[in-house]
């Protein structure tokens, strides 16, 4: 018996034939799709790395210059409260010997009434005055019958007074004054010798 192919069989296997390098070809072009969105996925990661430390780097830097800013607003806030301290001791240093002549005037015992009057209006003024340079933080220094302190005194004479412990401020000839921890003006003072009047 002879076997006879049938038209139709033979059709089908050439369609398949014809198929196959077509998938073929789909593969080829799927696989360089794939390639091609690796590539992508890569240049994406490295751009993104990339961005990243930039971003890194910019927060760095944003963060000291908020640092710098912050250490130049420390700064000017210091220089203007030093400045300002600076100013209030130096108006203060102007104003200490009126201060003084206040002082000697209140010393002066009137003997008219009028003269009363005025001494009374004088030590008004002067009492204002010296409550003002107190709310600023005027100090006097303590200065008679306490130990002799070259840091808070001036001794412009020594004398001996048998009564009074060597060392020990006898007179005070002008007031000191000062500031917190700071002497604007040290007291002039007269310190007693002590021991014999001889040594």
């Amino acid at each position: 018996m002879a076997f006879t192919q049938k038209p139709g069989n033979n059709s089908s296997e050439k369609k398949n034939q014809e198929q196959e390098p077509t998938n073929g070809g789909e593969e080829k072009e799927q696989e360089a799709r794939l390639k091609e969105l690796e590539n992508h996925l890569q240049n994406t990661r490295e751009k993104l790395r990339e961005m990243e430390e930039e971003n890194e780097e910019l927060l760095a830097r944003l963060q000291r210059a908020r640092a710098d800013f912050s250490n130049y607003k420390r700064r000017i806030e210091k220089d203007r409260f030093q400045d300002r301290v600076r100013a209030q001791e130096e108006l203060i240093l102007e104003l200490l010997p009126i201060l003084d002549n206040f002082a000697r005037a209140l010393q002066v015992s009137p003997r008219s009434k009028e003269a009363r009057n005025l001494c009374q209006g004088v030590e008004m003024i002067y009492k204002q005055l010296w409550s003002v340079l107190e709310q600023r933080g005027l100090e006097e220094i303590e200065a008679l019958n306490k130990p002799f302190d070259p840091n808070l005194h001036e001794a412009v004479e020594r004398v001996y007074q048998e009564d009074k412990p060597a060392e020990m401020v006898v007179e005070v000839l002008q007031k000191g004054f000062k500031v917190g921890e700071k002497i604007l003006r040290p007291s002039m003072v007269k310190v007693n010798k002590g021991g014999d009047e001889d040594e």
